[in-house]
């Protein structure tokens, strides 16, 4: 009897050693199993991007969002010079736009002879004040001549506006085309004379060598 129970004595203090040591190393491979985790799902989120720096990867960023390119290149310092090119052309359409619109509407209403609803006055944001237009002075011919000014200014703008995002998208090509580009100090100038044969006399040369 007495040994009956030293067995059962030794099973049960057998099995707690076995929990308890489960335990111990399922609560130390927890923060291993999280950190691949979280590996994996960031892997799985990246996986589109291919592993070598791509101008492609970089064109399509600055195609879908301006200056996305040049972050997806480090060159950081790019991003607010895009913005501040986009933001100063989008002032200049709404500035045009704004002046070619309300010229154009009172030159069609002045057409009509409608001078219950002639437009007398129009104000535009301009930078830190804003600019006030009095159109009553203005005969049929100057309004249109003023509309078609600034439509041709607002043309400009939107020309400007898509050549700044265009230049956006090639700036991120080209950097990438050239992330891995030696740029550093560790470039050497060697000097070697060199006999000639054929001239049998001194002359002066340059040769180039190319690493791979």
């Amino acid at each position: 009897m007495e040994s009956s129970k030293s067995i059962v004595f030794l099973l049960l203090n057998l099995l707690a050693i076995i929990l308890i040591t489960s335990g111990v190393m399922a609560a130390q491979d927890t923060l291993p199993s999280a950190t691949k985790s979280a590996k994996l799902k960031s892997e799985n989120f990246l996986h589109f991007l291919p592993a070598e720096h791509s101008p492609k990867v970089a064109g399509i960023a600055s195609a879908i969002v301006p200056g996305l390119g040049q972050a997806y290149n480090k060159k950081y310092w790019k991003v607010p010079i895009v913005y501040a090119g986009l933001a100063t052309a989008g002032y200049f359409i709404y500035y045009n736009f704004a002046i070619y619109s309300n010229f154009r509407k009172a030159y069609l209403l002045k057409l009509d002879d409608d001078s219950t609803s002639a437009l007398h006055s129009f104000k535009v944001w301009y930078i830190t004040s804003t600019n006030t237009f009095y159109l009553d002075g203005y005969p049929t011919s100057n309004l249109y001549e003023v509309q078609n000014k600034y439509r041709y200014y607002l043309d400009i703008s939107i020309l400007v506006a898509a050549g700044i995002y265009l230049l956006n998208i090639l700036d991120a090509v080209v950097d990438a085309h050239l992330y891995h580009f030696d740029v550093s100090n560790d470039l050497s100038l060697d000097v070697r004379p060199f006999y000639n044969p054929v001239t049998i006399r001194k002359a002066g040369g340059i040769n180039l060598t190319f690493t791979f």
